[in-house]
């Protein structure tokens, strides 16, 4: 099916997704070069059957080819208390010491960095990668996963943001 050419600019589809509040994530890993990381452009659940994630990531991203080399990640859900390490993971300048200096990280199964305390820490390996646009799209099959109590930290409209109770 051709759906054809959109008439939505870049800017006015980055412009209202800034209006939709997302949960923070990051996406880590582990290959020969050490550690690595970044806050991804979007993730969501693909399927349950069986469980796999949709992870979508900046294909111009020098950290983008090594990941899709290792095949296995840990997509860690922040809690709303650990927007510091959101920040250093995110930032475009250099941060002393690197964005792993903060926080309590441990191997997990599948030797990708994961992140203690994270809301949901996810283990997958890579079942299948897609470019579209100026992306990957990576069906991550979750391999393990860890829960922490917490809420959830959010990002809208270029902020932080907690969710409050009614």
């Amino acid at each position: 099916m051709d759906v054809g050419l959109t008439t939505v600019s870049v800017d006015e589809y980055k412009n209202a997704m800034r209006h939709v509040a997302s949960a923070v994530a990051l996406v880590t890993f582990q290959d020969e070069a050490g550690r690595a990381g970044l806050t991804p452009t979007a993730i969501c659940s693909a399927t349950t059957e069986p469980p796999t994630l949709v992870v979508c990531i900046r294909k111009d991203l020098p950290v983008a080819a090594r990941l899709r080399t290792v095949g296995v990640f840990a997509v860690n859900f922040l809690t709303d208390a650990q927007a510091d390490i959101a920040r250093r993971f995110s930032t475009s300048t250099q941060i002393e010491g690197g964005p792993f200096d903060t926080g309590d990280w441990y191997e997990g199964a599948t030797g990708a960095p994961v992140l203690a305390g994270a809301l949901s820490s996810f283990e997958c390996r890579i079942a299948r990668a897609f470019e579209h646009g100026s992306h990957d799209l990576l069906l991550g099959l979750v391999q393990d996963l860890k829960m922490a109590p917490g809420d959830n930290l959010l990002y809208r409209g270029g902020f932080f943001r907690r969710l409050f109770p009614e």
